[in-house]
């Protein structure tokens, strides 16, 4: 699991640099900061940095949603065992003292 989140931020940056570098010629895109304007490669860090975690914290729902969904359909499960048991429990009862008395005792012959 930890390398599929080294993967997946390296994946961001490697896209965010690439792509940075067209954004700032196409749309001509600066970021300013107290009124002076921050320089190219400091704004392409910043907005890989954003972008890293973004892609982290998207990891992390997408695992703590599959574990949502997977804690609930065994709670679901465990609790239709229960009632399932509670329902039948007399005839699991009964069932289990019937084969106690009818089945042959074998005594070890010594």
């Amino acid at each position: 699991m930890f390398k599929n989140i080294i993967l997946a931020v390296l994946i961001a940056m490697v896209l965010t640099y690439s792509l940075s570098h067209l954004v700032n010629q196409w749309l001509d895109l600066h970021i300013s900061f107290a009124q002076h304007d921050v320089e190219l490669i400091t704004s392409i860090i910043a907005l890989t940095g954003v972008v890293a975690i973004l892609v982290v914290v998207g990891f992390i729902i997408a695992c703590s949603l599959f574990a949502a969904i997977a804690f609930a359909l065994i709670t679901a499960g465990i609790g239709l065992f229960v009632v399932g048991l509670s329902v039948f429990w007399p005839i699991i009862f009964f069932t289990l003292v019937i084969f106690l008395l009818v089945r042959d005792k074998q005594t070890a012959v010594h």
